[in-house]
């Protein structure tokens, strides 16, 4: 990063009343120890069982928040039962999860200046709780958006779960920043009017984050943690 990057990063950061955080990358590895193209093969398997053809994208799918949202277009009728497994299967993985170096301090430092930090998630609410529990900053948080359970075509890239956190917090979207590592997050953030912040881990993510809207870009949640200590108390 370089210096100018930094401070426009400080800057970012500075003007933020609330800090938004996508939690599978940010957070945590949330299939770090239930990989995902495991719960995506139960999730094509148990279509399959069911009688339903996949069409040939669906089957290739490795990801399985991608399975359930296709499964709501091309299979409707199944969408619920492939949700509650894929909700099981979060809860499956949260146990084993691997938090995200920086995370800890990233929210302490948030707190410690002011800012309210919402988590703002595709994933499901309870298997979110659950990691949150197990690292202990429950309590830190004003809030979780979690997978609007039923509706999949209102998870990210749509602005509701970013207006929502705003709600929650009590504030604008003008004064928060999502801290996320997709193309879905930097997308919501800039339907809802919040600044954002890409996580990218190689030079080819870093590129795709900033096509779809990052204002910044960072390669760990250590760097935001430092951004954060820089900045003034609100």
């Amino acid at each position: 990063m370089t210096s100018d990057d930094r401070a426009h990063l400080i800057e970012i950061i500075d003007a933020a009343r609330l800090i938004l955080l996508d939690f599978d990358g940010p957070v945590c590895s949330i299939f770090a120890g239930l990989p995902a193209p495991v719960v995506a093969e139960r999730l094509k398997s148990l279509l399959i069982a069911r009688g339903t053809h996949l069409p040939a994208e669906v089957a290739a799918l490795d990801d399985p928040l991608k399975v359930f949202r296709r499964t709501a277009e091309f299979a409707p009728d199944q969408a619920d039962m492939i949700e509650a497994a894929l909700m099981a299967a979060e809860l499956e993985a949260a146990e084993v999860a691997e938090l995200t170096q920086g995370i800890h301090d990233v929210i302490a430092e948030s707190v410690a200046t002011g800012r309210r930090v919402v988590i703002v998630s595709n994933n499901s609410e309870p298997a979110i709780k659950a990691v949150c529990d197990r690292a202990g900053f429950s309590a830190q948080l004003s809030g979780i958006v979690g997978r609007p359970m039923g509706d999949p075509a209102l998870m990210k890239p749509h602005p509701r779960p970013v207006l929502l956190a705003c709600e929650i917090a009590e504030t604008t979207p003008k004064v928060a920043v999502l801290i996320g590592d997709s193309d879905f997050d930097m997308q919501a953030a800039g339907k809802a009017g919040s600044r954002s912040v890409g996580l990218a881990d190689s030079p080819a993510k870093a590129i795709a984050l900033r096509n779809a809207g990052a204002e910044a870009l960072i390669s760990s949640m250590e760097e935001l943690a430092t951004a954060l200590n820089c900045v003034g108390d609100l």
